[in-house]
């Protein structure tokens, strides 16, 4: 006879024990997670130029909540011209991708120069490896490496 596990957990909002789904919320979260969505939806039809505090005031919805939205494609910013979303590295507002342009530039220009030093190294490296490779000697036997 086998026993089978409950598949529950904690709903990270409320604290409630559920049975675990997809949304890894109760279902009591996710009607009212829902119903914010459409009526943060709805208020952004008829004011589709505010901003993110505009947003967040009128709606009550957090900031973070409109940015998770925003990642799961649910609120899309092509339609809302004045909202935006914070960079991933330096947390300056931004409307596409994850990264600022000048937090881009700089990533790809330190990565440019660690492959610089790398290549620089590499002549080293190789030069190293072929001494190794050449296998026992009884000169290195004597001398105790």
């Amino acid at each position: 006879m086998s026993v089978q596990q409950l598949m529950v957990a904690n709903c990270p909002r409320c604290g409630k024990v559920f049975q675990k789904n997809l949304r890894n919320q109760c279902s009591d979260c996710s009607r009212s997670m829902d119903s914010m969505l459409t009526s943060s939806l709805e208020f952004l039809r008829k004011n589709y130029r505010s901003t993110n505090i505009q947003f967040s005031e009128a709606t009550g919805v957090s900031h973070e909540q409109m940015y998770i939205w925003i990642k799961e494609g649910k609120l899309l910013l092509s339609d809302y011209p004045n909202l935006n979303y914070p960079c991933a590295s330096c947390s300056r507002p931004i409307r596409v991708q994850k990264l600022c342009p000048d937090c881009s530039y700089r990533i790809d220009r330190d990565i440019r120069k660690l492959k610089e030093k790398d290549r620089t190294f590499q002549p080293l490296l190789r030069e190293k490896q072929t001494a190794s490779a050449g296998g026992f000697h009884i000169r290195e036997r004597l001398s105790g490496v």
